[in-house]
């Protein structure tokens, strides 16, 4: 359980590394891109036994952060509210997933 829970970090961090470099692609500034590269590093690093619960909520909280201008400028930000969307499901997985919680409690 906790290889497959690493295996999940991993790819959430892949993740939200790519959507920052499309990110950039468009137009976003530094603290944008600065903090989901923090985030998986955090994960990845496992420094702290709660930084999945962490991260999710730094997560959900740039979802919300956007979420209405995301909203009421539809359907020009159908990218950015689908972003939101995959953002929400990482979001679940670092909270729910019984993988990525067994990683984080495991003792090396």
């Amino acid at each position: 359980m906790p290889e497959q829970g690493k295996k999940i970090i991993i790819g959430i961090g892949g993740y939200l590394i790519l959507k920052q470099i499309m990110n950039v692609i468009l137009g976003a500034g530094f603290f944008t891109t600065f903090l989901p590269v923090v985030i998986t590093v955090f994960l990845y690093l496992k420094l702290w036994k709660y930084t999945n619960y962490a991260a999710a909520v730094i997560i959900l909280l740039i979802v919300l952060r956007y979420l209405p201008a995301n909203l009421s400028g539809l359907p020009g930000t159908w990218l950015y509210l689908t972003e939101g969307i995959l953002d929400i499901g990482a979001a679940a997985v670092l909270l729910g997933s019984k993988d990525v919680k067994a990683y984080f409690n495991q003792t090396e």
